[in-house]
């Protein structure tokens, strides 16, 4: 299955938070071990206290709710075909966010992660529910594109505008792993044991690839998300309604520790302006987006896209020149030789900010940092990783903290 992308980027995900990136994470098996359960320490005083110990359940194993706790129904599992010592179990605990939780993984990734269901995602509602102006959007029919999201009132940027939690999370592997009509029965068991299966089943559907309603939901709507060091696919039905641009007004805010996510507002929005988000890297010419956009059945009609030939052979013009110098940035830094480094960081900058990429900006700035860190001249390293987290905070990506530089700079010296 195909997903949007999840977004880690470098000292982002340090400090707790995934940056706008690539809508498919790199598919890797990073083998993870379940933590020994402390025998001698006090419950209040153990990190997963209010959920118990870590302990591997399935299908097998589990008979009364006490033995499948915090699950809220008992686990069903199914084998894997090429390796059927690898099991994938519907996990489901229906009280979790805003309408349930399922999860398809491996009992071992299933007891490794089972913290995360200590957060409740305060962080991302705190920062939608505080603000006194009221609900910022609405959900309506946009011609074209389905539903879309609008908003109700002037958006200030970096204001949060909408809180969702994951509805759905599945194994990147499950899929491939098992037979066709096992994994629908298991993909529809996990949807019917959620509170409100109907937050799933009635989301957006355009795969030509899809053979069954709740696969072709994963496949249109689903983000990437690591979960115990391996790839699932997400599902946020709120947040699937946010349409596609490439010039975005808005971003996601995930947090590595929690299944809640947050939209986030990257300039002010006007009353009835249409919300949007990338489905793609930023930074793609034309015929890039265009190209990785099929894989949700539509061509983009933005105005980046639909702008004049000259206008658009201008900007991937620029485009292609930001790839090929940031290679170059990396080709000098092999060869150790710092000023041009630096000077070539400052070239992409002033490109991007032709281009209006002002994601992108923070990380040239921690470029550059780091680039004066390593040649000692640690004043003009600190002052640029200071640049970059204001760039960071201003946009809405991070909260003002004064631990956040400190975290940056010892990052320097890994």
């Amino acid at each position: 299955m195909r997903t949007r992308s999840g977004f880690p980027i470098g000292f982002v995900y340090i400090v707790g938070i995934l940056l706008l990136g690539p809508r498919a994470i790199c598919h890797s098996h990073i083998p993870t071990r379940i933590g020994q359960c402390p025998l001698n320490i006090p419950a209040a005083l153990q990190s997963q206290a209010s959920l118990g110990c870590p302990h591997l359940v399935d299908g097998d194993i589990a008979h009364r709710p006490i033995d499948w706790s915090p699950w809220t129904h008992a686990p069903e599992c199914v084998h894997a075909q090429k390796s059927p010592a690898t099991k994938y179990c519907v996990f489901t605990n229906s009280q979790h966010g805003n309408g349930g939780v399922s999860i398809i993984t491996t009992p071992e990734i299933a007891a490794d992660s089972i913290e995360i269901l200590n957060d409740s995602g305060d962080t991302h509602v705190k920062s939608v529910a505080n603000h006194s102006a009221g609900p910022a959007y609405e959900v309506v029919d946009i011609p074209g594109k389905g539903k879309g999201v609008v908003a109700t009132r002037r958006i200030k940027r970096a204001e949060a505008i909408m809180a969702d939690w994951a509805s759905l999370v599945v194994h990147l592997d499950f899929p491939t792993s098992v037979k066709r009509m096992e994994g629908y029965h298991h993909l529809h068991r996990a949807v019917d044991q959620l509170s409100d299966p109907d937050r799933v089943l009635e989301l957006a559907r355009s795969s030509t690839f899809s053979n069954d309603i709740v696969e072709d939901v994963l496949r249109t709507n689903a983000f990437s998300y690591p979960l115990g060091g391996e790839s699932h696919m997400a599902l946020y039905p709120d947040v699937s309604r946010v349409n596609h641009a490439c010039r975005p007004n808005a971003f996601i805010r995930f947090t590595p520790t929690s299944l809640a996510v947050s939209v986030v507002v990257s300039r002010d929005i006007e009353p009835g302006e249409e919300i949007t988000i990338t489905y793609v890297p930023l930074g793609k010419t034309r015929e890039e987006r265009q190209d990785a956009l099929q894989k949700w059945g539509f061509s983009c009609t933005c105005d980046l896209c639909t702008a004049s030939k000259a206008e658009i052979a201008a900007s991937d013009y620029r485009r292609t020149k930001i790839k090929t110098m940031r290679q170059e940035v990396m080709k000098a830094v092999e060869a150790w030789d710092g000023t041009k480094a630096v000077k070539l960081t400052l070239e992409v900058l002033e490109l991007m900010r032709d281009e209006d990429l002002e994601p992108l900006y923070a990380s040239q700035y921690e470029i550059i940092a780091r680039l004066y860190w390593k040649a000692k001249d640690k004043k003009t390293g600190t002052k640029y990783a200071q640049m970059s987290i204001d760039t960071l905070v201003d946009q809405g990506y991070l909260e003002s903290n004064p631990q956040t530089l400190p975290t940056l700079l010892e990052s320097f010296d890994g």
